[in-house]
């Protein structure tokens, strides 16, 4: 089993949802967690909560659609931490119409930040994996990533690239020591779908998982020996 005592994890979209039970989760384990996200008042409750269970936590404003504030965030990571170890791409938006009526600022809003935010992060972060030879990446992707439907064509699509860049990833750091691993879940009861619009689903849909179980089986991946890795993990809701 890997410790990840005094390990650096860096979560994105850290303030709500999964993101949030992540932190909660590794907090006890001894990681040091970097919180990314865009709203400070809850990134400020949550670093008290993760401090207050034990761990090292620091947070970032900084929205993952830009290139810019990506590099200048991971910087400030380093620099207060002084080396990043877990990289956890988890930030996402939803947008749930069909393809000719849905805004091309929705479209765009989904591919900036579930495709390219993945990427900008990814990408300022591997150099510091790559010079240590050692680290985890892991993708929060979406069954969406491996599935389609008509009511979500355009969030499929943001999701099928997080696919084929995390599995191509895979293929370009097969020499290394680092690991790349992905998670699919199905849909969570957090606040995505409320956030964008959508108030027709109730708090607790039989379909929804709860963001908690979710967030333990990133941890048990985490956790997992230096010459293991769960690539690509589907986690499906068993309704009764």
């Amino acid at each position: 089993m890997q410790l990840l005592q005094g390990k650096v994890a860096i979560i994105t979209g850290a303030s709500f949802g999964l993101g949030k039970a992540i932190a909660l989760k590794l907090a006890p384990e001894g990681a040091k967690l970097a919180l990314v996200a865009r709203t400070e008042t809850e990134l400020q409750k949550l670093k008290k909560e993760t401090t207050q269970l034990g761990a090292t936590c620091q947070y970032y404003l900084c929205d993952i659609r830009d290139a810019i504030a990506v590099e200048i965030t991971v910087a400030k990571i380093l620099k207060d931490f002084g080396t990043i170890d877990i990289l956890i791409n988890n930030a996402g938006v939803y947008y749930e119409e069909p393809t000719a009526t849905m805004t091309v600022e929705r479209i765009d809003a989904q591919f900036a930040t579930n495709t390219l935010g993945t990427v900008y992060m990814t990408k300022y972060v591997l150099p510091t994996l790559t010079r240590r030879n050692s680290g985890q990446i892991l993708n929060v992707v979406s069954i969406a990533g491996v599935e389609t439907n008509g009511e979500w064509g355009i969030y499929a699509a943001t999701k099928h690239a997080v696919t084929g860049f995390t599995e191509s990833l895979r293929k370009e750091l097969t020499k290394t020591k680092i690991k790349v691993m992905a998670i699919y879940p199905e849909g969570m009861n957090t606040n995505i779908f409320h956030t964008a619009g959508y108030h027709q689903y109730s708090p607790h849909e039989p379909w929804m998982m709860n963001p908690d179980d979710v967030a333990d089986i990133v941890v048990f991946m985490l956790k997992r020996p230096d010459d293991i890795s769960m690539g690509h993990v589907d986690i499906r809701k068993i309704e009764s």
